[in-house]
């Protein structure tokens, strides 16, 4: 008795056994799917992408659809809220005007704000004192309110650059670093 008795023991662990593999196998499956699904929804900013378009709704309230720049060279540049503010060591808005007020007659350029706001009142007030003068586009997070745009770009500030056939030729990260991004400004400013 006591020998059937372990065997039933021992084959209920073999089973609980597998079907905990089963759990984890089925788990690890749903994983990669749902990663696959993330990917397949993300815009690649990757230097050599070829972006999807997208479309989003900027700051005033007009709808930016960056299929409306195809055959056209687009600087798209990301950032979090944190750098609308002057620090004693970077003014990233200086920075960007400075591009955009250089290059704004031949090249197209939107921004994206990204981080996380406990309200629109905190991104309010970022925003009060920046001094952004291109478009730029919410995509910043709340409890109740996600991102509009899905990307693969987790640094900041960053600055891509699209050409006219839709491919990626820069993509960088880091404020005051801007001399690759301004040489091939330069370079396609003097060529048009």
């Amino acid at each position: 008795m006591k020998k059937l008795l372990l065997l039933v023991v021992i084959l209920l662990f073999i089973s609980s056994c597998k079907d905990k593999k089963n759990q984890q196998e089925n788990s690890l499956k749903e994983l990669q799917k749902q990663a696959l699904e993330l990917r397949k929804n993300q815009i690649d900013f990757f230097i050599n992408a070829t972006p999807k378009y997208f479309t989003a709704k900027t700051l005033n309230g007009k709808l930016f659809n960056s299929q409306d720049y195809k055959n056209k060279n687009l600087v798209i540049l990301i950032y979090d809220k944190s750098y609308l503010r002057k620090s004693e060591s970077y003014d990233m808005t200086k920075e960007l005007n400075d591009i955009y007020n250089s290059y704004k007659n031949k090249i197209k350029f939107i921004g994206i704000i990204e981080g996380y706001v406990e309200n629109q009142n905190e991104l309010d007030e970022y925003l009060k004192n920046s001094g952004i003068i291109f478009e730029q586009i919410d995509n910043t997070k709340s409890q109740n309110k996600p991102q509009v745009l899905d990307y693969n770009i987790f640094c900041n500030p960053a600055k891509i650059l699209i050409n006219s056939n839709g491919k990626v030729i820069h993509s960088s990260c880091g404020g005051g670093e801007s001399r690759e991004l301004i040489q091939k400004l330069d370079s396609i400013k003097n060529f048009h």
